[in-house]
């Protein structure tokens, strides 16, 4: 057997002539492309076109994290003009492009992450294979970074699998198992993980013969692939592509840029490559380009334990096996399903054995729907609901490395449990609370371990939202938040570390936005104006929509524990009582600021406003020519700005050190504008002195509620920005150091 090695590389040939190229990229926990191993994969190709005598070529990861991640993420936000995009765009598809002519067949045998350049490195090749488990991830996710696949992942992929499951995959940016990609003929045989090396082995020896065939594009019915056959046909699945996007194609332009290289691949075959390389090369200048970007690094530091603690050692010394959660309700349950689907051991504790039944279906009603989701096995489901007890004995919980409480949100009720978990757990054990607003330091005062002490806020639905505030309180150690880091990391979430305050950060940057939004309807204000004028901002949904999802019960007690931090919340309460009082908490009772039937929405509801002395008319309003130019209307201002200001006092305030991961909370945490940044990245944006002169005359027309941070006077004055990086469009000043 004939061997070289490379430094990403290992190349050997079998007495066959079976050439395969392993790849294994120093010091990275997964393969991705960069210029070192472009280049070194360039002269292994340039070996195999000038050598007759390989019959096969077999490309793989000698890595067992994966095949291939995609490109160095930070390789492409480093590019510094569009010369330097134009020369690595047409490096790869070029490379891919040989690749895909080598006279010999080529396999790409897949497993765990198969990504971006990866997936587009494995369309070059005639045949696919990959390990059918759970770690196996393939896909083309670079639309979620505001760019489109650019070494040829939209010309080849629609001759693959056909053009509808193509534009779904290349739109979504979703990432398929072995067996959702084997069913459209992405791959051609999904192998199982026990029989791996065999199948491969075989698999191999089937081309050598002659006898492998490709799957690409089974299970398409003839009126399918008829009608993607004619340009009628791809017409009209262009054009419902097309209206499908509309609404988001203004915020996130890669959405038509997709579309249009995917459409470009049914033309001449240089047009279409040309056109994928103009259009990744035209996003990479986009603002939603950079912003995504952005976001992309903020995730990988939050999820850095040692962004967060200096005591990386506590995990290793004091590791959380077992996780003991107080309340199986909502909350509860899905903390549980979450952490044994993790690997953890878990106990669900209840006040009664009518509770703890309640609780045990829910967590096989959850474990069923995401094996359902998923397609596990009934070993896999039978597997995570053996780490999970749910009891009503504390003695149940004596061995637990963390115990998370989940119970009513009433400040006594917390204390209470804390104090006698305290006496029954053992001493290096973590107590945290899942509370939304209340105190974490009074919470640890009735323990003696305060030092193990801290917040671990979840949002619903669990499994759904990616993140988990990590509060700490004044006496939390440094090793407690570095366990907690960890622990949130295992779970698959993205922690961010904030301060013991009223709201903690989430809560309380959102509320004085969903505040305003009810001040608003209260003096009259239409619900549906004010929530499409929000959609239009790029939220995912309105600030009245979101109320009704979380309850009105719920937002009623948030902004009672937030009066003693925020201006102007009485007019809240006031609004949100009427409406708690007569039963009309949202979606969940069937009426809020919508009507609900079934689930769905029918209407605005009929819902009462507080008693007022003066009529409509007279209502203060702003007056647009006050205002300096920022893009917004008087409506998305006037909910937007609240949000933006009680960003910047977190920031003052040190509720979270830095910038980056405000914004990334409010993201995560909220759904706020992915494209836009967070909103810190609004306020650079707009200008730091525009949104101080802006808050100024609000708060000369609706009060104190509007009143700019002292933070963001001084960065005005100052000329400062949040981001060195930041590209403001009205805000003519750089940043000052």
């Amino acid at each position: 057997m004939n061997t070289k090695q490379t430094k990403s590389f290992h190349v050997s040939t079998d007495g066959r002539g079976v050439t395969t190229v392993s790849l294994d990229v120093p010091h990275r926990p997964l393969n991705v492309f960069d210029d070192q191993v472009m280049s070194e994969l360039d002269a292994i190709v340039h070996h195999l076109e000038h050598h007759g005598d390989c019959q096969a070529v077999v490309f793989r990861s000698g890595k067992e994290s994966g095949f291939l991640a995609g490109a160095d993420v930070k390789a492409i936000a480093d590019i510094e003009s569009p010369a330097h995009a134009t020369q690595l765009i047409d490096c790869g598809q070029q490379l891919f492009d040989r690749i895909n002519w080598l006279a010999m067949p080529t396999i790409a045998v897949i497993h765990g992450p198969c990504l971006g350049g990866g997936l587009e490195w494995a369309l070059a090749c005639d045949y696919r294979i990959a390990r059918d488990n759970s770690s196996t991830k393939i896909g083309l996710p670079e639309i979620k970074l505001g760019l489109i696949p650019g070494w040829g992942g939209t010309q080849r992929l629609p001759r693959v699998v056909g053009l509808a499951n193509a534009l779904s995959m290349i739109l979504q940016g979703k990432n398929l198992s072995a067996a959702e990609a084997a069913k459209i003929g992405l791959i051609d045989l999904a192998i199982d993980p026990d029989r791996w090396e065999d199948e491969v082995a075989c698999f191999v020896t089937q081309v050598l013969e002659g006898e492998a065939v490709s799957q690409s594009g089974r299970e398409r019915s003839w009126g399918q692939r008829w009608l993607e056959a004619t340009p009628w046909g791809r017409s009209l699945i262009f054009s419902a592509t097309e209206k499908k996007i509309g609404s988001k194609a203004a915020h996130y332009p890669a959405l038509r840029s997709a579309v249009k290289a995917v459409r470009s691949s049914y033309g001449l075959r240089p047009d279409g490559f040309m056109t994928e390389r103009n259009e990744f090369v035209n996003l990479l200048a986009t603002p939603t380009c950079r912003n995504l970007l952005q976001l992309f690094f903020a995730r990988e530091s939050a999820r850095d334990r040692r962004t967060w603690s200096s005591q990386i050692g506590a995990l290793h010394e004091a590791p959380i096996r077992k996780v003991g959660i107080i309340g199986a309700g909502t909350m509860g349950a899905g903390i549980g399903q979450l952490a044994a689907c993790n690997g953890f051991d878990v106990v669900l504790k209840e006040m009664d054995e009518t509770a703890a039944e309640a609780g045990r279906k829910r967590v096989v009603a959850l474990v069923e729907t995401l094996a359902k989701h998923r397609k596990m096995n009934d070993k896999s489901r039978a597997s995570i609901l053996d780490r999970v007890q749910v009891t009503t004995h504390d003695d149940a919980l004596a061995d637990a490395d963390l115990v998370i409480e989940a119970v009513v949100e009433i400040a006594k009720v917390k204390e209470t449990v804390f104090a006698t978990l305290d006496k029954c757990l053992g001493s290096t054990a973590i107590l945290a609370s899942n509370t939304s607003s209340l105190s974490i330091a009074r919470m640890a005062e009735a323990t003696a371990r305060p030092e193990q002490v801290a917040g671990l806020h979840f949002f619903n639905p669990v499994h759904k939202m990616e993140l988990v505030e990590v509060v700490r309180a004044a006496g939390t150690s440094d090793a407690t938040v570095a366990r907690l880091v960890g622990f949130v990391r295992a779970l698959g979430k993205t922690p961010v570390v904030t301060a013991d305050a009223p709201g903690f950060l989430v809560n309380r940057v959102l509320f004085p936005y969903l505040g305003e939004a009810v001040v608003m309807v209260a003096q009259g204000h239409d619900v549906k104006r004010l929530d499409k004028a929000i959609r239009r901002f790029g939220m995912p949904m309105g600030p009245l929509e979101l109320l009704d999802q979380v309850g009105l019960d719920i937002a009623l007690h948030v902004a009672q524990s937030l009066a003693s931090v925020l201006a102007g919340v009485t007019p809240v309460v006031d609004q949100l009582g009427l409406m708690v009082n007569q039963n009309m908490l949202g979606k969940k009772s069937g009426s809020g600021f919508y009507r609900y039937k079934k689930g769905r929405r029918d209407g605005v509801a009929n819902f009462p406003r507080p008693s007022k002395k003066e009529g409509r008319q007279n209502w203060p309003v702003a007056d647009q020519d006050h205002f300096v130019n920022d893009g917004l209307s008087l409506e998305q201002r006037r909910l937007i700005y609240p949000m933006l200001a009680e960003s910047i006092r977190c920031k003052q305030e040190k509720i979270v050190d830095q910038a980056w991961a405000i914004d990334l909370a409010m993201v995560l945490g909220t759904g706020f504008a992915p494209h836009r940044g967070g909103p810190l990245h609004v306020v650079d944006t707009i200008g730091e002195h525009i949104v101080h002169a802006n808050l100024t005359y609000l708060q000369s027309i609706y009060g104190d509620r509007f009143a700019s941070p002292v933070l963001l006077e001084a960065m005005a004055e100052q000329h400062l920005l949040f981001f060195e990086d930041s590209e403001a469009e009205n805000n003519d000043h750089a940043v000052t150091h």
